[in-house]
């Protein structure tokens, strides 16, 4: 097996439920890496209306990796308040090197700390974690990793464990800090709700064997299917509901992360043409103008089927567009395999859906990420750690029983 072409070579599942399949994945190369960007003290940051900010952190951490490469050839999954990306050794250095300056440029632009480091597959095998990859299609254009094999969470953990956050954070005295933003894009406004809410998801199933999990997973997909619809019906983002945005409020992330630390002429010349993109952008897509390589009429329709509104990475993630009472119906579903001990949840609501854009070229070549607004994944993930930590408390006190 090619290393370097580890992930391009693998076959790509076509049905989304497969994942749930064992056999569908592949074990990483030995000599990989894993790399991971987290926003520290993201729940504090949501709680003061920051959540674009550290959305845009955790994605400008994936684009500075995938330019390493100018594709998207490396896997990854992104968390909202973070991210998670595989390296092979060819790269390392540098990675290292985009993990720090990202680092910086979230402590000088923003005034956020950003845990970054990366961890050595071997070293994840050895403490009994994996990390075993598919390839999964979401759209003609798009298609996405995912992951089984813990080694990913075990890897986060090594960053946010104060007894191991020292070996393997990365500061300035561990790499020269170098990075590539070009191709982080944030112009679109906050995308409503076609049908009321949008809901942030995340299940982690608990049983004791990897068939029931996987049997969960399965049950937890199709039951998403029976109460949403479709993907069409409960996709968060439709190419009907998306308007570029001209508001300083909007445009000032991207500017001010691709213009950072390139003075204030380029800063001031950037302001000048993320306005004039957004202007032209929407006059092309508006008369559905042609070049040879882009059609731009189609361009919200190719934007909207290329969003990561569902992946996998040990836990199933999912962005839905519903009602109240579609919600509430998924609550009470999972809220029985909660306490059957089948499974942890967590879950936001938000009327508006947030995206942001990670563009190679505007033919094909573009994955958009997908949340809901005021904390999104960040906060579902804090109920689901609330509820494992509840299940593991009441273990604690039958055991003292």
């Amino acid at each position: 097996m090619n290393t370097e072409s580890f992930y391009l070579d693998l076959p790509v599942i076509e049905n989304f439920v497969d994942i749930s399949n064992p056999r569908v994945y592949t074990p990483l190369p030995d000599d990989w890496h894993i790399a991971v960007s987290d926003v520290k003290d993201s729940t504090g940051l949501i709680r003061r209306g920051k959540y674009k900010e550290v959305n845009l952190l955790g994605a400008s951490s994936i684009i500075a990796l995938l330019n390493l490469k100018k594709s998207f050839s490396l896997p990854f999954i992104f968390g909202g308040d973070g991210a998670t990306l595989c390296i092979p050794p060819s790269l390392l250095e540098q990675a290292r090197q985009s993990l720090v300056a990202t680092k910086m440029m979230a402590h000088d632009a923003y005034g956020i700390e950003l845990r970054v480091g990366t961890v050595p597959l071997r070293l994840a095998r050895k403490k009994g974690f994996d990390v075993l990859v598919a390839r999964c299609r979401i759209s003609e254009n798009f298609t996405q990793a995912v992951f089984s094999g813990g080694g990913l969470q075990f890897a986060e953990e090594c960053l946010k464990n104060p007894a191991t956050e020292k070996q393997f954070s990365l500061t300035t005295d561990d790499a020269e800090p170098v990075a590539d933003f070009s191709g982080l894009e944030c112009r679109w406004k906050s995308v409503p709700s076609a049908r009321g809410e949008i809901v942030t998801l995340i299940v982690q199933a608990i049983s004791k064997t990897a068939k029931k999990k996987n049997d969960t997973y399965r049950e937890v997909i199709r039951k998403i299917g029976e109460i949403y619809g479709t993907d069409v019906l409960c996709r968060p983002v439709r190419e009907e509901d998306l308007s570029m945005s001209l508001s300083e409020k909007q445009l000032y992330g991207e500017s001010r992360i691709q213009s950072y630390n390139k003075g204030n002429l380029y800063r001031i010349l950037y302001w000048f043409r993320i306005r004039y993109n957004v202007v032209l952008g929407k006059y092309l897509m508006k008369v559905h103008y042609k070049t040879k390589n882009i059609d731009w009429g189609k361009y919200k329709s190719e934007l909207a089927a290329n969003t990561d509104f569902k992946k996998f990475d040990d836990k199933l993630r999912q962005v839905i567009s519903g009602t109240p009472e579609q919600r509430e119906q998924l609550r009470s579903y999972l809220e029985e395999k909660f306490v059957a001990r089948e499974l942890v949840y967590g879950m936001q609501v938000a009327p508006t859906a947030i995206i942001t854009c990670l563009i190679f070229n505007y033919n094909g070549a573009h994955i958009h990420l997908v949340d809901s607004d005021n904390g999104g994944y960040a906060v579902a993930a804090a109920q689901l750690k609330e509820q494992l930590k509840s299940l593991q408390d009441t273990s604690l006190q039958h055991q003292a029983t």
